[in-house]
């Protein structure tokens, strides 16, 4: 039976400032398996999938629903207020490196994004992280996956999620944005600025229309 979809933010906050660097989770609550959780996270090895999460950080930057339409299974579940809140403040996506976990039945992936945030007229890099569940089509087709879970690829993602190689990942991200917010005052307070708006216009969007997808 499928489960209905949920989206969770998390948002791994550096304590001092109440900020964060955002992981776009699509796993619902649920009992993770064991293989996903000991595999090798494979760097870069599908450029398939590498151009797919490029054409998303690519349509994100402009807000771009049409080109989202051909690289997500349900454009409905984007936040676009969200999304248009960050355009504001953010010029590119920079430096995109995936991380992926392949399912053993070998049709899904965990694919976590390691990538700089270019703000406008700001030098400094925002070190971000986000993971994304890709599936495959009937044409096969690689496409973000944002519809409702079955109890399998549920369990692919919790177990996925309790790799160490991807909590690795999250400490090493979430010390580089540290770093960079304590090194540059002008680029932390655009940074807390960015972050609140982006907390208003995901709350709006929610309490109007429910929960979508996007980070």
């Amino acid at each position: 039976m499928k489960m209905q979809y949920k989206k969770l933010i998390i948002i791994i906050s550096v304590a001092t400032l109440l900020l964060g660097f955002f992981i776009l989770t699509l796993i619902p609550g649920g009992k993770g398996g064991e293989k996903a959780s000991d595999a090798d996270l494979l760097l870069n090895e599908n450029p398939e999938i590498n151009n797919l999460i490029t054409e998303y950080f690519t349509a994100k930057k402009t807000v771009d629903m049409e080109a989202f339409e051909s690289i997500v299974s349900d454009v409905n579940q984007i936040d676009r207020a969200k999304f248009s809140a960050m355009a504001a403040y953010v010029e590119d996506y920079q430096n995109i490196n995936c991380y992926v976990i392949e399912s053993p039945e070998g049709n899904g992936y965990r694919v976590y994004a390691k990538y700089d945030m270019k703000l406008k007229n700001i030098e400094t890099l925002a070190p971000s992280l986000t993971a994304f569940y890709v599936t495959m089509t009937s044409d096969n087709k690689y496409i973000i996956y944002f519809s409702a879970l079955d109890e399998v690829q549920e369990n692919f993602l919790q177990s996925a999620d309790q790799n160490e190689g991807f909590k690795q990942l999250v400490d090493e991200v979430q010390k580089a944005l540290d770093d960079a917010l304590a090194a540059d005052p002008t680029f932390k307070q655009l940074y807390q600025r960015m972050d609140r708006e982006i907390k208003a216009a995901s709350g709006s969007s929610v309490s109007a229309s429910g929960a979508a997808a996007g980070s």
